[in-house]
């Protein structure tokens, strides 16, 4: 038995599969422990002046006296995310008169996406996830995932954001009211 060069090997930490809404419950779990004063909804139908959309989560809370919402889509993709999904939330935005949006992806960004993030004041955050077991037995013999609040790995989130045509930056979230714009009292 060998194993590869990696480390911790993957035969000790296999690599998470989550389904789409199993990450946004993931992602949904994160934001809730950092917020517990928020109101987190998931798959929320939310009424813009041209339509209904469903957004992943929706983000309500009060600041200075003011009702804020903040929208959230979730991306677990394993190519780059594109500009048009920065675009498709900048759009929910407009229409819902939301006063946030928020890109959280497994995976990195586009270079055009990350552009168009930072002119339209969209917040982009990569989750990166080292490694992390989440299956359990059940009694029926049956595997059920469970997404845990606290992860047995590495886990951390970035905030993606372009310096300018051609250079990125990135720096590690360790409080989310830059992200939200909730200025510190």
């Amino acid at each position: 038995m060998s194993f590869n060069n990696s480390f911790p090997p993957e035969r000790m930490y296999p690599n998470a599969e989550l389904s789409p809404e199993e990450y946004e419950l993931f992602v949904l779990n994160y934001f809730r422990k950092t917020y517990p004063f928020a109101e987190i909804a998931h798959r929320e139908d939310i009424v813009g002046f041209d339509g209904v959309y469903n957004i992943d989560l929706t983000i309500r809370f009060e600041e200075l006296g003011v009702q804020f919402l903040v929208l959230v889509e979730c991306k677990h993709h394993k190519s780059p995310v594109k500009r048009d999904y920065v675009q498709v939330l900048k759009d929910r935005i407009r229409s819902s008169g939301a006063h946030k949006g928020i890109l959280v992806s497994s995976s990195s960004f586009q270079r055009g996406a990350i552009t168009y993030a930072k002119a339209h004041n969209i917040a982009l955050i990569r989750v990166i996830n080292d490694e992390f077991r989440y299956e359990i037995r059940s009694r029926d013999n049956y595997y059920n995932k469970v997404i845990p609040d606290k992860l047995s790995g590495a886990l951390n989130m970035i905030w993606v954001e372009a310096i300018n045509d051609t250079s990125l930056t990135s720096k590690l979230i360790e409080d989310f009211n830059e992200v939200l714009g909730i200025s510190e009292k």
